[in-house]
């Protein structure tokens, strides 16, 4: 399956009707091509490239695009700075995630 068939295929069944989210999911895409190493797109990869942009969808209208770190608390005397670390952060959603891998590895395939 080529690249501008999943983007137009994810795009669909997330009911997204403008071009605002093809980077986006182009870059989902690209990273789990990347991932496992693959140079054809198989089509049994939409269900978790669909879920992913859906889940960054999510994340970005409760956090917005703006902010730099997941800050989860600021103290101002003396300056104490904690951020989010739990499982949901812009880390794992934009990145690949242990759970993102684990549903990546049927993919999988050795480097030639």
């Amino acid at each position: 399956m080529s690249k501008e068939d999943m983007i137009t295929l994810v795009k669909e069944h997330l009911n997204i009707t403008d071009d605002s989210r093809d980077l986006t999911i182009s870059d989902v895409i690209r990273d789990a091509l990347n991932y496992c190493n693959l140079k054809e797109l198989p089509e049994e990869l939409e269900p978790y490239i669909r879920k992913k942009i859906q889940t960054i969808i999510t994340y970005e209208a409760k956090n917005g695009t703006d902010s730099v770190f997941d800050v989860k608390s600021l103290k101002e005397g003396d300056t104490s700075v904690t951020y989010n670390t739990e499982s949901v952060s812009k880390e794992t959603v934009y990145g690949l995630s242990k759970q993102d891998k684990k549903s990546l590895q049927a993919f999988r395939r050795t480097r030639k």
